[in-house]
């Protein structure tokens, strides 16, 4: 996969999935999505994406912002390098 096909990937990822690893939990935390990770780790953001940072401001600066960007794209990389991901259908 190319790695604009893998950024399309990336764009159909829903940004109010729960953010949470223990499947037996994930009932009670229905509520942590990314947005409520940002606004409790202190760097709530301040418009309708990761780019802007009311801590941080806008243009990329926000660390927590560059580190999700760099987590998502690195599984999804790797992902397609085990050979796990398919094209979105109409791709």
């Amino acid at each position: 996969m190319t790695e604009e096909e893998r950024d399309d990937l990336i764009d159909l990822i829903p940004q109010g999935m729960t953010v949470w690893a223990d499947e037996e939990e994930l009932d009670h935390f229905r509520h942590a999505t990314l947005r409520w990770w940002r606004e409790n780790l202190g760097h709530p953001a301040s418009g309708p994406t990761h780019f802007c940072c009311k801590t941080c401001g806008c243009g990329g600066t926000c660390l927590l912002g560059a580190f999700e960007d760099a987590l998502i794209t690195s599984v999804v990389r790797e992902l397609d390098r085990l050979g796990a991901l398919r094209k979105p259908e109409g791709s």
